[in-house]
């Protein structure tokens, strides 16, 4: 009797063009993020003993700053909703439809303008942008193209 054979002229059971996952690599990275875990938890039981905040895990989801500050190309318009009254349906919800101002890029909510404000020029906003806090320092050309 004939062999099945696939459409590359492979046996039809044959399973080689799959990714084999290295278990023994996933097994030893397991075992270094409950090892790191582990003393972080121990210098957390310590720093509680002497009366010290712990410290929380490392954050490495944000990206490296990798450009300065930037100027704004486009206004807040933070006074678009000056003098107005608003029906609030839901209180509780979140979200863009809701009253105040929404930050897009971080999905956050804010009641008034100054937390807003306080917020784009955080370093966490500007971390989520790919900026840092600091600012390119202008040249006397470009303060006399400015004004």
């Amino acid at each position: 009797m004939a062999e099945k054979a696939g459409a590359y002229g492979t046996k039809a059971g044959d399973t080689d063009f799959r990714k084999k996952w290295d278990k023994e690599e996933y097994a030893e990275r397991a075992r270094k993020k409950d090892d790191e875990e582990r003393t972080r938890m121990q210098e957390n039981e310590e720093r509680m003993k002497q009366g010290k905040k712990p410290r929380k895990a490392p954050k490495e989801d944000l990206p490296k700053p990798t450009e300065l500050m930037k100027r704004r190309e486009t206004s807040l318009e933070l006074d678009k909703n000056l003098g107005k009254t608003m029906v609030v349906q839901n209180p509780g919800a979140r979200g863009p439809g809701q009253p105040g101002f929404f930050c897009d890029t971080c999905n956050r909510n804010y009641r008034d303008s100054t937390g807003y404000l306080d917020h784009i020029n955080s370093k966490a906003h500007l971390r989520k942008l790919g900026q840092t806090t600091r600012v390119e320092r202008s040249t006397l050309a470009q303060v006399r193209a400015r004004i």
